[in-house]
């Protein structure tokens, strides 16, 4: 088994019907826990058992969704090429319209899905194939 250190988890190119190509990966694992600490917010407090008297610390933690689902979909989506609007023009692959798409277009928004989950899918099978040898 060889492993590209340079291009830990770089993203899969997939053919979009009508033409066009997108680049996509999993997150999981170091990207998943950096994108995480970007969206739990913790808090702890003092506060003191009215029984005992004694303080005791409680602590909790608060995940912001909206943008934990924007950070997941920017680091999902690699790249893009040949997507273009109404117009002709293309579209560019920016946090923007990604954001922008996954939001307000559900075909688009199914067809990242459904690529992804193809790509969990072969990733999975991959991992099982390794174990095998």
């Amino acid at each position: 088994m060889q492993i590209d250190l340079e291009k830990l988890n770089s993203g899969t190119w997939f053919d979009l019907a009508g033409g066009g190509r997108i680049c996509l990966r999993v997150c999981a694992g170091d990207d998943y826990r950096a994108i995480m600490d970007q969206v739990i917010k913790r808090k702890s407090e003092v506060v003191f058992d009215p029984k005992t008297g004694r303080p005791h610390r409680l602590s909790s933690e608060q995940t912001d969704e909206r943008k934990l689902t924007e950070l997941l979909w920017d680091f999902c989506i690699v790249d893009w090429v040949k997507i273009y609007d109404v117009k002709g023009e293309p579209v560019p692959c920016n946090k923007e319209m990604k954001l922008l798409l996954m939001g307000r277009s559900p075909t688009f928004f199914a067809m990242v899905n459904s690529h992804l989950d193809r790509l969990r899918t072969i990733e999975k099978q991959e991992a099982e194939e390794l174990e095998k040898n």
